[in-house]
């Protein structure tokens, strides 16, 4: 399973995401290609929080060697690197320490030189060698920051950016070709296909005469394109044609349910369409439950984030001419405030929040901003406390090169690096007094912020606690309003970054 990792606004070919990611497998540039490494490393000696000379990256990522063959050890010395594994395998003498291009060669010469000693290496395709070796380097910088190779990185770029298709999955099981589901909002959704309906054939081609991987390539096509289905279905007469015109499709991140007249929304990650679904099924709430909506439930937990612009949008759903995050770091560019619009009327219906330990980067955007503005009452364990914010390149081969650029503050100017968000109402610790909780986290040093989290600290809290306590607040407009953080802090009062 992908974590979402996505484009949030683009600054000199940049973009910026919150989250983590998973690796597969793939294809891409022969690591003879020292354009590659010279590239990585001039982008986070650009882009990093902290700074770092291509000297210290390049020894991290020879160093890499040792996790596909443990015999090769790296040294510097008297102006010379050299790579051996028992004997030399390899020496140059050393670039400028601030010679990204530079090392970059050196890296790839050397990786080649491995190549040719090592079966072990040897037997790499050399695009995993490639993401192997730097991603050793990037390693060394933070925990979020990495290289992907390509086909992961496209699998990456189709999660967050949505991909061109129709909408459906297949079901290849028992020598038929089946729907296994339909997305809601597609050009399948649209055309009537539906579950379990059995495809015999695509743009005429008869899916008996072809393999698995025939089908799925006659699925691919240019957006705006046309794809045929031939489908039989159960109970059907004669097989249906339905004509479908592709178009990009976004997996659905927002889901809603209703019971006892409060809208429960849960977001699974942050792509390009999730602010825009969240509001679009809260619209269908109001209109499904008319004078019996009583209020909301954001369900934010194990929401590992994704798109900082969609944190953005889903937060000002419910405000308006209020601060949502903030960002800083090294470099100027990642000095950024990001603020709910005022135009527009922001949802003011009584809102709990849930969170838990596995709620990072936007979903805890989304929490602190809510919390800290009185807007919703925040209720589970302590967040994850991911607050980094990534810039993601392309790199020259197709991949895509994360870097940590800076981290993100709350509306109330506390840093939610390590932070995270600590809730009002806390069902990971049950005895916990909520007017513990409900301490200003203005001006909190570590100290106090690490007693703030013990108190709640993060966990998978049970989603039954969790339910039970935001039906008990919205129904209860007392308690509800109790519950809400005191004296939120004013923008204005807010210590944001300098």
């Amino acid at each position: 399973m992908l974590l979402i990792l996505s484009v949030v606004w683009r600054y000199a070919g940049a973009a910026l995401l919150l989250a983590l990611a998973a690796c597969s497998t793939g294809g891409g540039f022969a690591p003879q290609d020292g354009q590659l490494f010279g590239e990585v490393y001039g982008d986070v000696v650009r882009y990093h929080i902290e700074s770092i000379e291509p000297e210290q990256l390049a020894l991290a990522a020879l160093a890499g060697l040792r996790r596909i063959d443990p015999a090769f050890v790296v040294n510097t010395a008297n102006g010379a690197v050299t790579l051996n594994d028992g004997s030399e395998v390899a020496r140059e003498p050393a670039p400028a320490d601030d010679n990204a291009a530079a090392w970059g060669d050196l890296t790839a010469r050397m990786m080649a030189k491995a190549r040719e000693r090592s079966p072990l290496i040897a037997d790499v395709a050399p695009d995993i060698a490639d993401e192997r070796v730097l991603d050793a380097a990037l390693h060394t910088l933070d925990r979020f920051s990495r290289y992907v190779r390509p086909d992961v990185a496209r699998d990456h770029r189709a999660e967050r950016d949505g991909f061109i298709g129709v909408g459906v999955t297949l079901d290849f099981s028992d020598g038929k070709v089946r729907v296994a589901s339909v997305l809601p909002e597609t050009p399948a959704a649209a055309a009537g296909i539906q579950v379990a309906d059995r495809i015999v054939a695509i743009d005429g081609a008869a899916l008996g005469e072809l393999s698995e991987e025939d089908v799925q390539q006659r699925l691919l096509g240019p957006k705006n394109s046309t794809v045929a289905f031939q489908i039989a279905r159960a109970g059907g007469d004669a097989p249906l044609t339905l004509v479908m015109r592709r178009e990009v499709i976004f997996r659905q991140t927002v889901t809603l349910k209703t019971h006892d007249g409060i809208a429960w929304l849960k977001v699974a990650s942050f792509n390009q369409r999730t602010a825009r679904s969240a509001a679009r099924l809260l619209r269908a709430a109001h209109q499904e439950l008319g004078r019996q909506f009583r209020g909301i439930v954001l369900d934010l937990r194990g929401d590992p984030g994704g798109l900082l612009d969609q944190a953005v949008d889903l937060a000002s759903i419910f405000l308006a001419d209020e601060p949502v995050t903030s960002t800083a770091g090294r470099v100027p560019e990642s000095h950024q405030s990001f603020d709910a619009p005022r135009e527009g009327e922001p949802e003011k219906a009584p809102l709990a929040v849930l969170i838990d330990g596995g709620s990072a980067s936007s979903a805890e955007i989304v929490a602190a901003a809510l919390q800290d503005a009185g807007r919703a009452v925040v209720i589970g364990s302590a967040s994850f406390g991911k607050g980094t914010v990534q810039t993601v390149l392309r790199t020259r081969n197709g991949g895509e090169l994360t870097v940590t650029w800076a981290e993100l503050y709350s509306p109330a100017g506390y840093p939610l690096n390590h932070h995270g968000v600590v809730p009002t109402v806390c069902t990971a610790a049950p005895g916990v007094a909520e007017s513990e909780l409900r301490t200003a986290r203005t001006g909190l040093d570590d100290a106090a912020w690490t007693r703030l989290r013990g108190l709640c600290p993060p966990q998978r809290a049970s989603g039954d606690a969790d339910d039970r306590a935001a039906l008990a607040l919205i129904t209860d407009p007392a308690r509800y309003r109790t519950a809400l953080m005191a004296e939120p802090p004013h923008p204005a009062e807010a210590r944001l970054p300098n």
